[in-house]
């Protein structure tokens, strides 16, 4: 049984909401993006203004808005947090539109220490499903933010007069936006390394294969549609941290923190695979499924449900082998059989080349034979049974 979410409504009226759609309201999550390791070796930025450009996999009354510096290395102070609608189909330019101030125990700023985490206060506007919104949030301090390739759509500009706001590659400290939703049936967190985060995709709105299931659930009845929060890392492992702590160490941070979470789709053991080492150093596939059986129990003991997804062929990639191969295969086998999971969604099956199944489509492989390209993305989040994730009953 969930513990239900406690909050304080900030009484910050911006719209008039039809009271059909105040009834029994849920908090749920509609987008993340899970704090990573920064590292000393990141570039610092000074004290500035960041700009995320969100889509929101639930409709919903009201907005509350969680930032990490879970995996930072210094103190932040944030000043001001505002939401906006963008002006254009892409960017984050808001050209005068609206801007709504997003508050902490009333005030507008608030410390985020090392290692912490801060949510605000709600904040009432009708948000719909699909809805892109720009969230502008201004540090005090300087900043070391985690890079990423995903070309995610965000700014920055620094506290200088005439400052202008330039494309950035880096992951924000906004890592979760939850609505209050008239109608959350289920919420889907979708959880792995880099190819659920959606590295080399260019797609930034869509993000991975999670960006296209939740375009998937968006044509769904409101009775059965489930909201997508994508909390993939880049480097993570299940067994040991990579980039960030490993899987089973952030479950509670990035899974059981979500409002609403019914469901779990697993994506990680290819990187606890190519990285390890040989002799008593080389993962086993017993280590890897005792990692997932942990995982699993875990969920269960909070009544959410976990479908697991087989890896995704990697052989000719730089830190894999024929040994590891025969890992990755065993392990694939073992969650085909239905017993380790939930659920199965054979995401391997969506994307090998069938003359050579150790291998991706080529059509699929952008070249580094590790990750899918967007039509493997694609494919990949076709792939997912919607009837798996079923509403909560």
């Amino acid at each position: 049984m969930r513990i239900p979410m406690i909050l304080t409504a900030c009484g910050l009226a911006l719209s008039a909401v039809p009271a059909a759609a105040q009834t029994a309201p849920v908090w749920a999550g509609a987008w993340g993006y899970a704090p990573a390791d920064s590292g000393a070796g990141e570039p610092v930025q000074p004290a500035g203004t960041y700009r995320y450009r969100v889509r929101l996999s639930q409709a919903g009354n009201a907005m509350q808005l969680t930032f990490s510096n879970a995996e930072g290395d210094a103190p932040l102070a944030i000043s001001q947090v505002t939401v906006a609608s963008p002006a254009g189909a892409v960017g984050t330019d808001l050209r005068g539109n609206t801007v709504h101030p997003i508050v902490f125990g009333g005030k507008p700023g608030i410390a985020l220490p090392k290692g912490r985490t801060v949510i605000s206060d709600p904040l009432v506007l009708p948000l719909m499903n699909g809805q892109d919104v720009i969230v502008s949030v201004t540090f005090s301090t300087p900043t070391r933010p985690g890079r990423t390739n995903l070309g995610m759509e965000m700014a920055f500009a620094p506290s200088a007069p005439q400052a202008a706001f330039t494309p950035i590659k880096a992951r924000p400290y906004l890592s979760l936006v939850s609505v209050r939703a008239p109608a959350a049936p289920c919420t889907v967190v979708a959880f792995g390394d880099s190819i659920t985060d959606g590295y080399l995709g260019l797609s930034a709105q869509t993000r991975g294969w999670p960006g296209r299931l939740a375009e998937r659930m968006a044509q769904l009845p409101a009775a059965r549609r489930c909201g997508v929060v994508n909390m993939g890392i880049s480097g993570n492992r299940v067994l040991r941290a990579g980039r960030a702590v490993s899987a089973l160490e952030r479950f509670w941070r990035d899974v059981a923190s979500v409002p609403n979470v019914t469901h779990v789709v697993f994506l990680e053991g290819i990187n606890d695979i190519g990285g390890s080492g040989s002799g008593a150093d080389a993962v086993t596939p017993e280590d890897l499924l005792n990692g997932y059986r942990q995982f699993v129990a875990r969920a269960h003991a909070l009544g959410i449900k976990v479908i697991g997804g087989t890896i995704t062929p990697a052989l000719k990639a730089g830190y894999m082998s024929p040994a590891k191969e025969q890992v990755r295969q065993a392990v694939n086998a073992a969650i085909r059989t239905g017993k380790v999971f939930d659920g199965v969604v054979d995401f391997e099956a969506a994307v090998r080349n069938p003359a050579a199944p150790a291998d991706l489509r080529p059509e699929f492989d952008p070249g580094d034979h590790l990750h899918p390209n967007d039509a493997g993305l694609r494919a990949m989040g076709d792939a997912v049974n919607l009837a798996l994730l079923t509403p909560k009953g």
